[in-house]
């Protein structure tokens, strides 16, 4: 009886008590600031001090890349070892990377473009590992009941992170050397590392966690690709996933510099404004999920979403002040984290503790995977001289288009809580 109400406690501890999603939150909060503070240092060294903008491209395809690449074995890793230890490896190597590039800024008078590449392809790598961790730690930290709530405090604190990171970089540049900001970003990132190494779960997913995995690193990650496919529910995520980032990445987000300065006439203030309220509308939007904590029909929930962005997108493409496009956007980035968080959660509860960090890390993989395709097909169409306006509007109707054919085709997605 004791230990009947002892498991009655437990459950019902709230996120704000609770030691392990507190440190979980802070260092993922740490590494998303040091990686976003990180890319904007380099980018900003490349095009204001080596005056190579062209060639900034390849800075951050090699960051991508290896990013992209590292999550899908970063998956894997996250099924067979202790997930806390990738993710404090993640973080330990990147400050690593970072205070050896610091080295480099203090010594020599320039640091050279092959140079910047390889410390980014070095990064990504490490860097990509920590997701897929992160992602599959999440289910053992909390409880299913506050899984929506806990991806929507952790989104949120991401999303701030990559707002707030730039910003801050860009002061303290003005403030202190390139090589001092790079030592105060590795020392986060140690911080980030240490503190992950005690986050606690249930003994008994410790110990399975500790159980050496007899079966090969190829083996797991092909039965990885599988599961996934195999089960009805994932494979639509999946393809959900795939959809919603092929049909807003390249239109929307590449094109709203396009669309603001082209269409509406603005400055690069008003793009600030523009780009800074859809952020706002992710913040805002995280917040709401976690206010909500939807437990039933989350992937039905996902798909009216998903119908509203398509939606939202068409009439963004129609806009003609600042101020209209600003209001819609803040709409559109309310509904991406309306979006995400619930079908998360869904992964999160429906596969198997053994290979969360597998699905997770495909999903995620996918879906970032055609973003430099959509940016591709983006710029032939724009090439072709089809207008920005026009690529928004008829990018909208294959995603709302989609979310109908889902929602017929797979009535488990409807019907999944």
């Amino acid at each position: 009886m004791e230990s009947v109400k002892q498991l009655e406690r437990e459950a019902t501890v709230p996120l704000s008590k609770s030691k392990s999603f507190i440190l979980l939150w802070f260092t993922t909060v740490v590494s998303s600031l040091s990686l976003s503070m990180f890319m904007f240092i380099q980018s900003w060294y490349v095009v204001e001090s080596l005056g190579m903008e062209a060639s900034l491209g390849i800075v951050l395809v090699c960051l991508t890349t290896m990013r992209t690449v590292s999550m899908i074995v970063g998956g894997v890793v996250a099924d067979r070892s202790r997930q806390t230890k990738i993710m404090s490896f993640s973080d330990l190597s990147l400050a690593f990377l970072v205070i050896i590039l610091a080295g480099l800024f203090a010594l020599l008078p320039e640091i050279p473009i092959w140079v910047l590449a390889i410390n980014a392809t070095f990064f990504g790598a490490c860097g990509g590992l920590f997701e897929p961790s992160r992602d599959a730690l999440i289910p053992k930290v909390v409880k299913e009941n506050q899984l929506t709530r806990a991806n929507s405090l952790l989104q949120g604190a991401i999303q701030i992170a990559l707002f707030t990171g730039p910003l801050l970089a860009g002061i303290l540049i003005n403030i202190f050397s390139y090589s001092t900001v790079l030592i105060l970003i590795g020392l986060f990132l140690i911080l980030s590392g240490i503190s992950v190494l005690f986050i606690k779960w249930s003994g008994k997913d410790q110990n399975k966690q500790d159980d050496i995995n007899q079966q090969s690193f190829k083996v797991q990650l092909r039965e990885g690709f599988t599961y996934t496919w195999n089960s009805s529910l994932l494979r639509a995520l999946f393809i959900i996933t795939i959809i919603v980032n092929f049909f807003i990445s390249g239109p929307l987000m590449m094109g709203l510099p396009i669309f603001v300065e082209g269409v509406l006439n603005g400055s690069s203030v008003d793009f600030s404004f523009v780009q800074g309220g859809f952020t706002f509308g992710m913040v805002l939007g995280s917040v709401l999920i976690g206010v909500m904590n939807i437990q039933r029909k989350r992937g039905a929930y996902a798909l009216y979403l998903i119908a509203l962005q398509g939606v939202g997108m068409f009439i963004f493409s129609q806009a003609n002040s600042i101020l209209v496009a600003v209001s819609i956007i803040v709409f559109i980035g309310m509904l991406n984290p309306g979006v995400n968080i619930p079908l998360i959660s869904l992964v999160q509860s429906y596969a198997s503790q053994e290979k969360v960090g597998r699905v997770m890390s495909l999903i995620r993989t996918g879906s970032l995977g055609l973003i430099p395709l959509s940016y591709a097909v983006t710029s032939i169409f724009l090439g072709m001289g089809i207008k920005i306006q026009t690529l928004m509007a008829w990018s909208s109707l294959p995603l709302i288009l989609s979310v109908v054919l889902l929602y017929i085709l797979n009535p488990i997605l409807r019907t999944a809580d």
